[in-house]
C-alpha cells in the first residue's frame, strides 16, 4: 500500500513538472511573441530569406527599319554592407578614402568629403545596407564595380547591387497606345506590349535574397541561382516618320477645331502593313493648360456611326449588282424624301437637270437623296443581298488585327430592321463601325478589289534570328468586279477634282477619297450642333501606295464641323509631307514623267537653263528651236516638249503673277524697267498692270505673298 502511495506522488510530481515547464515554454513563446514591443517578431521577420523574382530584360520593340521605339534600361540599387565580415578595421582604414573619391567623382552630387563622412557614419551605425546610389546606370554600375575594393566582391568588400528594368520610349508619345505601357503593378497590359507580353517578357531570373529591417531585401551571392533569359523582340510596320507627320497634323487640327478628340490611321496599300496610328484627346491640367494625349487608341477600338464616307459600300453594292452605272440618272427632286415617317434631306442645294442628278455626282457632291434612293429602290425587297455587301466588305465583325480590345462593328440584326433602316444605313447611320474597318474598304478599293488583313508586326526575333515572320494575309481576292472598282475609283477621284473635297486637290499627285459629316449620337439620341468630321481616301490615286483616314469628333461648329474643312485638310497635310519625303512616291512618278508629256513642265516659262535642267530631270525629249534663245515656254506636242522662244518686240509688259521672280525681273530688265521687290515668296501683283507699253527707265514693283 505505502509503495503504490510513493508511485501516485511521484506521478503527480512529474505531472506537474511537466504542466510547469509546458506553461514556462508557453510564456516564454508568448513573451517572445509579443512582449518587449515585439522586438524578437521583428528580429526574426527581419532576418527572413526568400526566393524573389527578378524580371528578365524585356524585348525592344522596333519600326519596320529598325528604328527602336520601346527599349528597357537596366538600372541598378547599389548599397554596401558596411560591417561585412572582411571590412577590418584595417581594410577599412586603408580604401575608405579611395572610395569616398571615386564614388564622388562618378556620382558629383556629393563630394569627396561628404561620402567620406557618410560612409564612416555608416559603420558606427551599423549600417548593413548603405544606400550608396539609386537607380544608377549600367555604365555607372560597371565604374563603381572597378574602385580599388568593391572590384573584390561582395564577400570581400561589402558592395551589393540590386537590378531593375526601366522601360523607354526614345520618341517619347508618339504611337504611345499602339505600343502600349507598363501598369505600376508591372503589368503588361495595353497595346503591343499587352498582345505580345509573353514573347517580350523572357525567363525571368531567381535570386536569394535576406530581407533585412526596413523592408529591403538584398542578395545572398554575387550571382544568381536561376539564370535568366531576355525577351524576344518586336519589328513592327510603323514608320516613325509618318507616325511624327499623322500625330503633329491631327493634334494641329484638334487645336484649331477647338475639338474632343481625334484619331487617323496611314495603310500601306499593297501589303496592309499600317504606318502610322495617331489619337488625341484635348484636355485641361491640374494648372490650367491645354494638353493633347493618346488616352485611347480610339481608331481600333471606337465604334461610331461613320456617316457618308459609308456611301463608298453603298455605291459598291449598286454598281456591282447591275442595278446602276457612274453615269445612271438618279431623281432628288427638291433634295428631301420620305421613308415612312421619317424625312431625309440633303445638307446643302444641288444643281439639278430635270431634278435628277448622276450616281456620280450624287456621290461627289454626298447627297443623302441620291444614294439613298436607288440603295432603297433595288435592295427594298433584297435586304439580306445588302447586308451580305456588309458582309463582304468586312464591316459586320472585327478585322482581327494583334491588339487587345479591338471594337466590335454594331449592325443590326436583319429580323430588326424596321422600312427606315436600309436608307438610313446606307448613308453611313444605323450602324456603328471603328475607323479602322473604313479604312480598309477604301484600301480594298484603291488595291483593286483586293482586301488585305492590317497588321501590325512582320517579325519576332531573338537578336538576329528570325523566331516568327508575319506575311500579308488577303482577306478577300475580290470585294467587287473590276469593272465595278474601276467604276467607283473614278467616283473617288471626282470627290476631289470637283466634288465636296475639291479644297485638296494637288497639283503634283493625285487623290481619291469621300468626305464625312455625321451627327453625334449620345445615350441613344443623336445631338444637334455635335458632329463628327471624317475624311478617308489614298493616294497616289493612278497608282495607290497609302491610305488614310482622319477623324475628329466634335469640333467647335463655330470654327468649322464639315469633313471637308476639318478632316480633309488633315489628310492633305499628311500627303503631302508623306509625298515630299517617301522616295518610293517620286519613282513612281518619275516613270510616268518618262512615258508621257509633264504636264507641269508643259506649263512652264522659264530661261533656257531652267526648262532644260527640269527635262532632263523627268526624262523628257525636248524640241529646240533652231534660231538663238535665252527665254522661252514649253508646248506640249505629240508625246514630246517644244521650246518656243519668247519675243517681245511690242515691249508689252506681261502678267507676273505666280511667275518666278527670277524669270519676273529677267523679262522686266530685258524690257529696260527698274524692278523693285517687296516680300518674298510668290508674285501676287505688279505696280503697272499687264498690257501696257514698257517705258525704258520706269519702275516696276512687284508684291510678294510674304510666306
Amino acid at each position: 500500500m505505502k509503495a503504490k502511495t510513493n508511485v501516485i506522488v511521484r506521478s503527480y510530481i512529474i505531472f506537474g513538472l511537466f504542466v510547469l515547464s509546458s506553461i514556462m515554454i508557453l510564456g516564454r513563446i508568448v513573451f517572445l511573441q509579443f512582449g518587449d514591443n515585439g522586438y524578437w517578431k521583428k528580429k526574426s521577420e527581419s532576418q527572413t530569406l526568400i526566393y524573389k523574382r527578378i524580371e528578365a530584360e524585356r524585348g525592344n520593340i522596333y519600326t519596320y527599319d529598325q528604328r527602336t521605339l520601346a527599349t528597357t534600361l537596366p538600372t541598378f540599387d547599389l548599397r554596401m554592407d558596411t560591417r561585412a565580415d572582411a571590412l577590418t578595421d584595417t581594410v577599412w582604414s586603408q580604401y575608405i578614402d579611395s572610395i569616398a573619391q571615386g564614388l564622388s567623382q562618378i556620382f558629383p552630387s556629393k563630394s569627396h568629403a561628404q561620402y567620406r563622412e557618410s560612409l564612416d557614419s555608416a559603420r558606427k551605425s551599423n549600417n548593413r545596407y548603405f544606400l550608396i546610389a539609386k537607380k544608377a546606370t549600367f555604365l555607372e554600375t560597371r565604374q563603381v564595380r572597378n574602385l580599388p575594393l568593391f572590384k573584390k566582391g561582395k564577400i570581400k568588400s561589402g558592395y551589393i547591387e540590386i537590378q531593375d528594368n526601366t522601360r523607354l520610349k526614345p520618341f517619347g508619345n508618339l504611337a504611345e497606345r499602339t505600343i502600349g505601357y507598363v501598369r505600376d503593378s508591372g503589368r503588361y497590359k495595353k497595346g503591343l506590349e499587352g498582345r505580345y507580353d509573353v514573347e517580350l517578357s523572357g525567363e525571368n531570373k531567381i535570386v536569394l535574397m535576406e530581407k533585412v529591417s526596413g523592408g529591403v531585401f538584398l542578395p545572398v551571392n554575387d550571382e544568381s541561382d536561376f539564370g535568366s533569359k531576355p525577351g524576344y523582340d518586336l519589328v513592327t510596320t510603323l514608320d516613325i516618320k509618318i507616325q511624327d507627320i499623322t500625330q503633329s497634323s491631327l493634334i494641329n487640327s484638334v487645336r484649331k477645331f477647338e475639338a474632343d478628340r481625334g484619331c487617323a490611321i496611314v495603310m500601306h496599300i499593297p501589303t496592309g502593313q499600317i504606318r502610322a496610328i495617331a489619337n488625341v484627346k484635348r484636355s485641361i491640367d491640374k494648372e490650367g493648360n491645354l494638353t493633347f494625349e493618346e488616352a485611347e487608341n480610339y481608331a481600333l477600338q471606337t465604334t461610331t456611326e461613320p456617316g457618308s464616307v459609308m456611301k463608298l459600300a453603298s455605291v459598291l453594292a449598286l454598281i456591282d449588282e447591275g442595278y446602276c452605272e457612274a453615269q445612271t440618272m438618279i431623281p432628288i427632286g427638291n433634295g428631301k424624301i420620305k421613308y415612312y415617317d421619317r424625312e431625309m434631306k440633303d445638307d446643302h442645294s444641288l444643281k439639278t437637270k430635270n431634278g435628277a442628278i448622276s450616281l456620280k455626282t450624287a456621290f461627289q457632291e454626298s447627297s443623302n437623296v441620291g444614294i439613298s434612293s436607288p440603295v432603297f429602290k433595288y435592295f427594298g425587297g433584297k435586304k439580306q443581298d445588302f447586308y451580305t455587301y456588309l458582309e463582304k466588305f468586312n464591316l459586320t465583325k472585327p478585322l482581327g488585327i494583334a491588339l487587345k480590345g479591338e471594337g466590335t462593328p454594331v449592325v443590326p440584326a436583319l429580323k430588326k430592321w424596321s422600312g427606315v433602316t436600309l436608307p438610313w444605313l446606307s448613308i453611313g447611320y444605323g450602324l456603328q463601325v471603328t475607323p479602322l474597318q473604313i479604312l480598309n474598304l477604301y484600301a480594298a478599293v484603291a488595291n483593286g478589289g483586293k482586301m488585305m488583313k492590317p497588321y501590325l508586326v512582320t517579325q519576332i526575333k531573338d537578336n538576329d534570328q528570325i523566331i516568327e515572320s508575319f506575311e500579308p494575309e488577303v482577306i478577300q481576292e475580290e470585294i467587287c468586279k473590276p469593272t465595278t472598282i474601276a467604276q467607283v475609283k473614278t467616283m473617288l477621284e471626282s470627290v476631289i477634282d470637283s466634288g465636296t473635297a475639291n479644297n485638296i486637290s494637288s497639283n503634283f499627285y493625285k487623290i481619291a477619297g469621300k468626305t464625312g459629316t455625321s451627327l453625334v449620337a449620345e445615350k441613344g439620341k443623336y445631338q444637334q450642333g455635335k458632329y463628327q468630321s471624317t475624311f478617308v481616301g489614298y493616294f497616289p490615286s493612278d497608282k495607290p501606295l497609302y491610305a488614310c483616314i482622319v477623324v475628329i469628333h466634335k469640333p467647335n461648329t463655330a470654327i468649322g464641323y464639315y469633313g471637308r474643312e476639318v478632316a480633309a485638310p488633315v489628310f492633305k497635310d499628311i500627303a503631302d509631307r508623306i509625298f515630299y519625303t517617301d522616295i518610293n512616291i517620286h519613282s513612281t512618278l518619275e516613270e510616268r514623267f518618262a512615258e508621257q508629256t509633264n504636264i507641269f513642265i508643259a506649263k512652264y516659262t522659264s530661261v533656257k537653263e531652267d526648262i532644260l535642267a527640269l527635262a532632263k530631270f523627268f526624262k523628257s525629249k525636248v524640241i529646240e528651236p533652231e534660231q538663238p534663245y535665252h527665254y522661252a515656254q514649253v508646248i506640249a506636242n505629240q508625246g514630246k516638249l517644244v521650246l518656243k522662244p519668247m519675243v517681245n518686240e511690242r515691249k508689252i509688259i506681261p502678267n507676273f503673277k505666280d511667275m518666278a521672280l527670277k524669270d519676273a525681273i529677267f523679262i522686266a530688265e530685258s524690257l529696260g524697267l527698274n524692278v523693285q521687290v517687296k516680300g518674298i515668296g510668290k508674285i501676287i501683283s505688279q505696280s503697272i498692270p499687264p498690257g501696257q507699253k514698257a517705258l525704258r527707265g520706269d519702275i516696276i514693283t512687284l508684291q510678294l505673298n510674304n510666306l
